[in-house]
């Protein structure tokens, strides 16, 4: 994708929010990053990061890698599932941690790319609440009035909502922000903190939700602070 001729067409769809779309992606329905599904993750020691796995059922079974933020440089074994059910991806050796699932709760529109494409960013933002938070009702915030704003607000790109099912964190929030490419990463963000103008742009269409009444009620430390893109290898 060449990001600089397609400068003059995204500015005159700054309005409208609407990401292009490809004739050639998949139909919606046949998407397996959908709401309902589990996502677990595994951090994978270097000397495992490049063992094959063997996906069983209806799972899918990818590996990411840091390329941003907290995590740089470490692996991870993303399995993609369509329940609770125990994870149905395994080393040859057996798995020692099984990870952290996480529910997809809001995805916004039917998903209709292909997120798993090597070189796709997969961005993971940890969402830290205040402790006087009922979870519940920042749930129903999400549903109402995040997702709706967020999910499908920036072309190339898509936002999907996690709540956490296992481990330390079980029942806190995160999300993972889908973009295409490190290219385009990187023409809104060229570097981690520092957003591009044209990004700067599209932001002025959902930056209410970061006010004192909304999102900002909720948070104990923006929600950006803690995060990692995953480059999907």
């Amino acid at each position: 994708m060449d990001l600089r001729n397609r400068t003059a067409v995204i500015i005159g769809a700054l309005l409208l929010l609407s990401p292009p779309v490809s004739s050639q992606e998949p139909n919606p329905a046949e998407s397996p990053l959908r709401e309902g599904m589990v996502l677990n993750m595994r951090f994978l020691p270097e000397s495992a990061a490049d063992r094959d796995l063997q996906a069983k059922g209806q799972s899918t079974v990818t590996f990411l890698r840091g390329e941003r933020g907290r995590h740089e440089d470490e692996s991870v074994q993303l399995t993609l599932r369509p329940d609770s059910r125990p994870p149905t991806a395994t080393t040859s050796e057996g798995d020692e941690d099984d990870g952290t699932d996480y529910l997809i709760i809001d995805a916004g529109d039917p998903i209709k790319k292909d997120w798993f494409k090597p070189g796709t960013i997969w961005g993971f933002h940890q969402i830290l609440l205040l402790d006087s938070v009922d979870r519940s009702d920042f749930e129903s915030f999400i549903h109402r009035y995040w997702a709706p704003t967020r999910s499908d607000a920036l072309p190339d790109s898509k936002v999907i909502f996690l709540k956490e099912l296992n481990g330390p964190q079980a029942g806190e929030f995160s999300y993972i922000w889908l973009i295409d490419s490190e290219e385009t990463r990187d023409y809104y963000f060229p570097e981690s903190t520092v957003p591009s103008e044209m990004y700067t742009e599209f932001e002025k269409a959902w930056g209410w939700i970061y006010e004192p009444n909304y999102l900002g009620r909720y948070l104990a430390a923006p929600e950006d602070e803690l995060f990692t893109d995953y480059v999907v290898r």
